[in-house]
């Protein structure tokens, strides 16, 4: 048996009870006045602490009451609330997630418990494998396909926490699939839509503020992305007080936004030209310490979109398809492969975490590789005397 949850009143000063002659003790038992009711006690959930319950009439007291109590015995049976569940999971991986990759997972188990409350599942112990395969199906249909295997792997962490914490009894993770995802090898811009995309970035006009208006500012920090492969984040953040002189060009280490909060930060090293260098410390900057970054937000995922927006101006007016920061970067690696570089060396000049990840965007164009393949199996099949070895 639980300690009951016990209802009392509060009496105010001005209560008759006072005066009624009762210890201090029976007091608390008068109910017969409109003072505030208050609870404390436990229920199947644990320790309830003194607390008011909001009400002032008995019977509206005793039915908050009625349900903390069912709420308790319900979860005894079917374990703890979706959504209590979810609140600590997010809370517990706050310290190590950024902003947006926190607002990512948010999203998607605020989706995932709307999704059960639809159909009458409240509690952890009622999640199915059969629920979560349908959730894949029905409660994602408009992600691109990439970022539907990336938000099941999320779906897929949450439950793995849930089975060590104990919010659930089975082991759902080692059920519910993964998405396999086919990516799309990049596409980088041809050197004729850069040249119209560079000038098209001159011809920004109309604004107040920002990169509207001052478009050779705005041309550069495109340069920048396009001859050092800098996302974008990190672009409008690139301070030219910290480049120091290599022995051919200039040496840019920073620290990527896009990093994990629980891992020791990685710099990464961009190179940029006299020429580059030189433009950037002659141009308008926008703040005092960075060419590229101005206003008071301290977002920078604000800037970037800022810089999203201007460059599908530029493409539709250049008629360009697909105009977007990104893509930049794409046509800085793929240019390098097709100038002979290893697909190592172009992985770290992207600050990949792997050389797997850069293949997996960047294996068509890896024409050093290939043909470094086929001189080696050419060589394999020839004889001591060379000749080659007949099938």
């Amino acid at each position: 048996m639980y300690m009951a949850l016990v209802l009392y009143r509060r009496h105010l000063k001005s209560c008759r009870v006072h005066s009624s002659g009762l210890p201090a003790r029976a007091k608390r038992l008068y109910m017969d006045c409109e003072c505030p009711i208050w609870m404390y006690g436990r229920t199947g959930k644990g320790l309830v602490p003194r607390q008011s319950t909001g009400f002032m009439d008995l019977k509206e007291a005793e039915a908050l009451r009625g349900s903390l109590v069912a709420d308790a015995r319900s979860e005894k049976v079917h374990g703890p609330k979706l959504g209590e569940c979810m609140d600590k999971y997010l809370a517990s991986r706050r310290h190590e997630m950024a902003e947006k990759t926190y607002g990512h997972h948010k999203l998607l188990l605020g989706r995932l418990t709307n999704y059960c409350e639809r159909r009458g599942v409240y509690f952890m112990r009622e999640l199915t494998v059969d629920l979560l395969e349908t959730f894949k199906v029905d409660g994602l249909p408009e992600l691109a396909d990439t970022s539907k295997s990336t938000a099941i792997a999320k779906l897929r962490c949450f439950l793995r926490d849930a089975f060590r914490r104990g919010w659930i009894t089975e082991s759902l993770v080692d059920k519910v699939t993964a998405h396999r995802a086919v990516y799309e090898q990049k596409e980088p811009y041809t050197d004729e839509e850069v040249d119209r995309i560079l000038a098209e970035a001159l011809k920004l006009n109309g604004g107040t503020h920002g990169y509207a208006k001052h478009p050779k500012t705005f041309r550069l920090l495109l340069e920048l992305m396009l001859e050092a492969g800098m996302r974008v984040g990190d672009a409008i953040r690139f301070d030219p007080a910290v480049l120091v002189k290599g022995e051919h060009l200039w040496i840019y280490t920073h620290v990527p936004q896009k990093s994990k909060r629980t891992e020791r930060p990685k710099p990464m090293e961009a190179y940029i030209t006299d020429g580059l260098k030189t433009a950037i410390a002659e141009c308008e900057w926008l703040s005092p310490k960075r060419p590229f970054y101005f206003g008071t937000s301290k977002n920078p995922a604000y800037l970037a979109n800022q810089v999203y927006e201007r460059m599908k101006t530029i493409g539709t007016r250049c008629e360009v398809a697909d105009c977007r920061p990104h893509r930049l970067r794409d046509t800085f690696a793929v240019r390098k492969l097709l100038s002979g570089f290893q697909l190592e060396d172009v992985s770290r000049l992207l600050g990949h975490s792997s050389v797997k990840v850069t293949e997996t965007y960047y294996a068509k164009w890896t024409a050093g590789r290939r043909m470094r393949l086929e001189r080696l199996v050419a060589e394999s099949v020839m004889n001591t005397q060379g000749h080659t070895l007949r099938n």
